[in-house]
């Protein structure tokens, strides 16, 4: 419990935090609607902001190991798949098969986000001895079971939206919707 005292232990802490809160919330909301809508794009590229400032926050937290550890390599591969995803969208004109990469890049972006939560609330909650088991077990637990639903819902997904046309995409169903 100590460690949750030093949850907003400076302002890059509290950013980070909030930032984040931000990032779960669009992210979240971005998985559940339609997506080619306005919304979907405004809480897309709030998200992207979001995970842009959590990610750079990330870089000037060191309370956990003291210095570059495990969860900064997370950040980087956090950062590489958000900007796969971003690039993807932003490039469609030249990326071939773009919308593959832009949901392959945001949907790994987000399933991070998601295993992250796990392990920045499990190292807080449980002693450093089980930090392996009950952190790193958790967050890898999340990150499997997000690649096994990205790769589950992205037939359908896929289908739906190749059927539009590029210019004006209508609104497209979720695969929450879709099945």
């Amino acid at each position: 419990m100590q460690h949750m005292a030093s949850l907003l232990h400076s302002p890059v802490s509290t950013i980070h935090l909030l930032a984040a809160l931000v990032a779960l919330a669009t992210g979240t909301a971005v998985l559940y609607l339609p997506k080619a809508t306005s919304v979907h794009r405004y809480l897309g590229w709030t998200y992207v902001g979001s995970m842009s400032a959590v990610l750079l926050t990330a870089f000037r937290i060191y309370t956990l190991f003291g210095r570059f550890g495990i969860v900064h390599w997370g950040a980087v591969g956090s950062a590489g798949a958000l900007l796969l995803g971003v690039g993807a969208a932003v490039g469609r004109a030249v990326v071939p098969a773009w919308l593959r990469w832009h949901y392959v890049g945001m949907g790994a972006s987000v399933t991070g986000l998601y295993a992250t939560f796990v392990v920045e609330s499990t190292y807080r909650l449980f002693p450093a001895a089980y930090f392996w088991w009950s952190t790193l077990g958790l967050g890898t637990l999340v990150l499997l079971l997000g690649s096994w639903l990205l790769y589950r819902h992205y037939p359908a997904w896929a289908t739906t939206y190749a059927a539009l046309p590029q210019a004006a995409p209508a609104a497209v169903p979720t695969a929450h919707q879709a099945t």
